[in-house]
């Protein structure tokens, strides 16, 4: 239910009187949409109605989407339907009608602008990745090329194939916030060597949250004859992904997190003329040259995919646009408040283009555990710790269920922990 509660400084109101029920299908949650006014970035009435649908009620603020989001109602109620018709035959689903599990591959190539036989579900964005570090055709002495921005789980796939075949691998230092995507690129591009034949790299940090310009590198990188690997862990929900237009040859995402897809699915995407680039994946009589190559066919529950394409449906009722601004304008407001902290130091920049739904800080003389801890155990706020990179501090994320009191509550611990730091 919305609360008549307005966040200091933010001046969202949602209305006490306006409640909304967790919808069963995509029809009712248009419903409640309906019911909540325009949908509009700053209408509160409309995203306490989306706040609706999901069951979670822990009593931690969740505010930690960028490492495991929470399910929606009716995903959710996808797979357990979907489980009892096959373990104990019972078919009643209430009247509700769910999408085969063949519909995931082409509901979400259509989100990305892909063809389905360019995309496969995984388990999530580390598998996709080693998939791909483990299949490229490379030869002994090509190198590896990614930043200090990386997830151990798009960074150890490499290490790994260091240890099998010896390719090299190296790091190009990206420290201090960016001013501009040309300044992205061209550091990029003047860490290129002649050896160097991969470039794997975050369209979103999971560090500082940084939104790097992926089309224009990926531009700059076929000029160069390299092989493009984007980790989008943090990408495919929270904004907009045209993989034809990024014109790279893999994309990975953890759809776990923004989409809302049921926990161990994520994303493979193999651009079909990067196909003949890799190779191994699961033997299947009769298989072809596709990214599919890469999904286990054997037995397999079919829950995940059924929640997999009501997941995406969820997505589209509200749109990536909205759902874009609406994380961006919530990170612009959160990092305009942390900046007038003292001892705060915002990683992430104000710049739309170069950010998205995720604000990283550290706090001067404060370790990540420093930080994080008493968020957690003292103001009941779940956040992520910052620990690659060398980097200290915590990551808060924006998602389409979090609220401006949410996000006010979080500046105002974050401001007594650093008035108290030591």
């Amino acid at each position: 239910m919305a609360r008549q509660k307005q966040a200091s400084g933010s001046g969202k109101t949602v209305k006490k009187s306006q409640s909304f029920k967790m919808a069963d299908t995509i029809e009712e949650f248009t419903n409640e949409l309906g019911n909540a006014g325009p949908a509009k970035v700053d209408n509160e009435t409309y995203w306490g109605a989306v706040r609706a649908q999901f069951p979670y009620n822990g009593s931690i603020r969740y505010t930690n989407n960028g490492t495991i989001g929470i399910l929606p109602h009716m995903v959710l109620q996808a797979q357990i339907a979907t489980l009892k018709e096959a373990e104990i035959q019972d078919g009643d689903t209430g009247g509700v009608t769910y999408p085969g599990p063949h519909e995931a591959h082409e509901k979400l190539a259509a989100l990305i602008n892909a063809d389905p036989s360019e995309v496969a579900v995984t388990r999530n964005s580390t598998e996709s990745m080693n998939i791909i570090a483990l299949g490229l055709d490379l030869k002994p002495e090509d190198e590896i090329l990614t930043t200090t921005h990386e997830h151990y789980g798009g960074w150890s796939c490499w290490q790994n194939r260091n240890a099998l075949f010896g390719n090299p691998i190296r790091k190009l230092d990206l420290y201090d916030p960016p001013e501009d995507e040309d300044e992205i690129v061209g550091l990029i591009e003047e860490a290129i060597r002649p050896e160097t034949r991969v470039l794997s790299f975050c369209h979103v940090t999971c560090t500082t949250a940084w939104r790097l310009p992926v089309r224009k590198i990926c531009a700059m990188a076929r000029k160069r004859g390299l092989i493009t690997v984007i980790d989008g862990a943090q990408s495919v929900g929270m904004i907009a992904v045209d993989v034809n237009d990024l014109n790279c040859d893999f994309y990975v995402s953890s759809t776990h997190k923004w989409l809302f897809t049921p926990k161990g699915t994520g994303l493979l995407y193999v651009k079909e003329a990067a196909q003949e680039h890799i190779g191994l994946g699961y033997y299947t009589h009769g298989g072809q040259l596709t990214a599919r190559r890469f999904e286990n066919h054997a037995t397999q529950s079919y829950a995940p995919l059924v929640g997999f394409a009501v997941a995406v449906d969820f997505h589209n009722a509200i749109g990536t646009p909205l759902i874009e601004d609406r994380g961006a304008a919530m990170a612009k407001w959160l990092k305009t408040r942390l900046s007038d902290i003292p001892g705060v130091r915002v990683w992430t920049p104000m710049s739309r283009n170069l950010s998205a739904s995720m604000v990283s800080f550290s706090i001067a003389g404060m370790t990540s555990s420093d930080v994080g801890t008493p968020l957690r155990e003292r103001y009941r706020i779940h956040s992520r710790g910052l620990h690659e990179g060398g980097y200290h501090g915590a990551r808060i994320s924006c998602a389409m269920h979090n609220s401006y009191d949410e996000m006010e509550q979080v500046v105002s611990a974050i401001g007594e922990i650093a008035a108290n730091r030591c």
